[in-house]
């Protein structure tokens, strides 16, 4: 898969934004996809209802499908409300020619036709079609429990409805799975099924569970009830076997106990029900009932069963929309099915638990952006590979500009600093490299550092020991010795500096990173911009004081530069990996700004020692 993948959703518009492409497009974004749509109707709708629909032409329709899929890669595709016949029709032809070149391409049908009030939405011919014509097509069908039965109808398959549901619906998964040969998907949200009724029906299939408040019996988990074997998850099995891998994915990533019987896996998900420590310290009444998805595999001849805790919301409106447009965006990142399906089923549980239900007077829709976090730092792009340094400086600008372009700084470019300040800036720097090499080792203890960090800052702590024999030689050619330099006493100014970037640095991985490249950075911009100058006003640097010259030809040369880099790159890839959000990042952003303060306040006290007629 090369870049964000890439999803299209073929549906009808919601004017109040809780469903069809609408939901859709929201759920694309959330999940990391890049969403495109096809509108095949429009409606005029709230949370009270649908007051009207507009059909689109089908000629339209197609044109719409034909300039997407000419020009732009489609990595799945999602079908939902076709409001006729005719639309139907075209969208079979359009799937038709696209999947004889495009046969990778999975598509997901949500065969809307049936209102939640129990009307149909489509005529009797339409819905003909989309049985017989559209999903042979599919390689994912995913009707609620009314459509199902109009499905089963329509076909002509008996499936007589039974007082159990769950019984019924893992039967009639395998009779419409079987209409397109692929796997179909039952949505049981409509009934949700009582926790006794449900352990009646499990049993039967030769499952055993515990669920809520049950007194689970310790013996009875580690029993064999027929062909049924209980599984705990996250065991060595899993690392194995490429199934059990899948398995313990789904198990994570749901928080789900996989119980197993033949030709049947169940995924219960647990939550606070099931865990009396939280039960106890929670306001939410508990609730006996549970809803149960199930999905059947052609290939594989195998139901697989999602049960979940049913929540109690009234902001349900676009539920089965978000799930087959979840589902499309998870298999689009190269998730297999089942895995596709437990992330669409995790998304769509923290998009009820925070849904909108007071939108109007209406029940209202799911919250799409409940997972999606604003970030503290954008991320990095061809156009700005150093985004956090970016935004460091730019919100420190003034700071910055103080510190880089100090007077110390521009007379030293000018030659006319005094010596005499310049020699204890030159002392005091060499007790500050000191504690910078100390600073690398902090970073190479610290838990967040990967492997590759630590060859990192092994690479940065030689270039520290190169920088500080650099800067020796800088020293001896100003007529200071390695003694005189090594026997140097810590200025107040400099071991107010030194020891704020230690206390920072032992902060945590990022402060600590923050703190280095503000000094790291700073150098490199002013070895830059004092080199820069001089080229400007055709000033040639070995013209300059030689203590001056040297030292900007050191800073602007590549071997500082190249370790100024270095330590960028850290710093970028740690944020990238860490994801600070608004508040820490603004942490950061202090730490930054204080150093930025404390190098200009040493520069200040450098500068005592201008001549007297310096302007500060």
């Amino acid at each position: 898969m090369v870049g964000c993948p890439q999803v299209l959703t073929i549906a009808g518009s919601d004017s109040g934004g809780g469903a069809g492409i609408q939901a859709d497009m929201k759920t694309f974004l959330a999940l990391g996809t890049y969403g495109m749509s096809v509108i095949t109707a429009l409606t005029a709708q709230n949370t009270r209802g649908v007051q009207g629909v507009c059909a689109q032409d089908s000629a339209f329709v197609k044109m719409q499908f034909d300039s997407i899929v000419n020009d732009i890669r489609v990595d799945g595709i999602k079908i939902g409300m076709l409001a006729n016949k005719e639309l139907v029709h075209e969208i079979v032809n359009c799937l038709q020619a696209y999947k004889q070149t495009h046969t990778l391409t999975r598509i997901i049908v949500d065969p809307v036709m049936v209102s939640t009030s129990g009307s149909l939405l489509l005529s009797d011919d339409a819905i003909r079609n989309v049985v017989h014509d559209l999903l042979p097509l599919s390689d994912l069908l995913t009707p609620n429990l009314p459509e199902t039965r109009q499905i089963l109808h329509t076909a002509g398959i008996a499936c007589e409805d039974e007082q159990n549901t769950l019984s019924w619906m893992m039967r009639a998964a395998k009779c419409i799975a079987d209409l397109n040969g692929s796997n179909a998907l039952i949505k049981g949200g409509h009934e949700p099924i009582g926790h006794q009724d449900l352990k009646e029906v499990l049993r039967h299939a030769g499952i055993a569970i515990s669920l809520g408040s049950d007194a689970e019996d310790t013996n009875e988990l580690c029993k064999t009830h027929g062909p049924f074997q209980w599984q705990t998850p996250n065991t060595v099995r899993h690392l194995y076997d490429a199934t059990d891998r899948e398995n313990a994915e789904i198990e994570q990533v749901l928080g789900a106990s996989l119980y197993r019987s033949r030709g049947i896996d169940m995924f219960l998900v647990r939550d606070v029900n099931d865990m009396r420590v939280l039960k106890r310290n929670t306001d939410t009444k508990s609730s006996d009932l549970y809803t149960v998805d199930v999905l059947y595999e052609c290939s594989k001849q195998l139901l697989t069963l999602y049960v979940k805790p049913t929540l109690s919301t009234t902001a349900t409106h676009g539920t089965g929309c978000t799930l087959s447009s979840a589902i499309c965006a998870s298999q689009a990142h190269g998730h297999s099915l089942r895995v596709s399906i437990a992330y669409a089923l995790q998304y769509i549980r923290q998009a009820l638990h925070s849904g909108i239900e007071h939108l109007g007077k209406g029940p209202g829709p799911l919250n799409h952006g409940a997972n999606v976090c604003i970030r503290g730092v954008p991320k990095g792009t061809s156009h700005c590979c150093s985004p956090f340094a970016n935004q460091l400086i730019a919100r420190s600008w003034e700071l910055w500009h103080k510190y880089t372009r100090h007077p110390f700084i521009v007379r030293m470019g000018q030659g006319k600093l005094s010596k005499t300040a310049f020699l204890w800036f030159l002392r005091q720097d060499y007790i500050y490299l000191q504690h910078y090499a100390r600073v690398w080792a902090l970073a190479a203890s610290d838990s967040a550092s990967s492997k590759h960090d630590l060859r990192d800052y092994l690479v940065i702590s030689k270039a520290a020991l190169d920088e500080t024999e650099m800067h020796l030689r800088v020293c001896e050619r100003a007529g200071l010795s390695r003694k005189e330099v090594e026997s140097t006493e810590e200025s107040h100014a400099t071991m107010a500096y030194t020891r704020y970037v230690m206390d920072q640095a032992r902060g945590g991985l990022l402060p600590l990173l923050v703190s280095v490249a503000s000094c790291a950075l700073g150098y490199a911009e002013v070895g830059l911009w004092l080199k820069e100058q001089c080229d400007r006003h055709n000033v040639q640097i070995h013209l300059l004081d030689p203590i001056f010259a040297s030292w900007i030809e050191e800073y602007a040369g590549d071997q500082y530069q190249n370790a100024a880099k270095s330590i960028l790159e850290v710093l970028e890839r740690a944020v990238a990996t860490l994801e600070p959000n608004i508040e820490q990042t603004e942490r950061l952003q202090k730490i930054w700004n204080s150093l930025m303060k404390v190098q200009r306040d040493l520069k200040l006290v450098c500068g005592m020692k201008l001549l007297p007629t310096a302007n500060m």
